[in-house]
């Protein structure tokens, strides 16, 4: 599991309150065996990467991990990782739509999830009722089709590049 994830310079990233250097921690303690050690990372995770639902580059990049700790089905508090990817999903999509502002990671974020748009389908059949109620409101947002979120997404970011280098 989370092949790659030390391969990804995250000090050159930054998330809310700085280098994002804590990322990997923050990954590899969701897995944890502790529910409070899971706890305080999913936490951080959304004070920091996730803040007040911004999307940053370390937050696109940490998407596939966060999916395959919901793939695993060991991983415990799975519900919880569903949300966040759901969130960070719909929020870059959001902020690609409304077309302000720097693009920077809601391009890749709103990619990377649409990539595994397959998994949150299976999301919403899981056996555990908590994944299910997660994952259904992300499955309209995470359309596979020319009018999905890549489509949407790279219309809005085009706006977005065309107001701030015009203002």
């Amino acid at each position: 599991m989370f092949s790659g994830l030390h391969d990804i310079d995250w000090s050159s990233m930054e998330h809310a309150y700085g280098s994002a250097a804590e990322v990997p921690d923050l990954l590899l303690a969701m897995r944890s065996s502790d529910a409070e050690e899971r706890r305080k990372a999913l936490g951080r995770f959304y004070g920091a990467v996730h803040h007040q639902g911004d999307v940053y580059p370390c937050t696109a990049a940490s998407v596939p991990f966060l999916f395959e700790l919901v793939e695993e089905a060991t991983t415990s508090d799975r519900s919880g990782i569903v949300e966040l990817l759901v969130s960070i999903g719909s929020e870059a999509l959001d902020h690609c739509n409304v077309g302000f502002g720097d693009p920077v990671g809601h391009v890749e974020a709103v990619a990377a999830v649409r990539s595994r748009a397959e998994s949150l389908i299976e999301f919403s059949g899981d056996a555990d009722v908590r994944v299910r109620r997660a994952a259904i409101p992300g499955l309209g947002r995470s359309s596979t089709t020319s009018t999905g979120p890549r489509r949407c997404c790279a219309v809005g970011c085009r706006r977005s590049r065309a107001s701030s280098s015009s203002g």
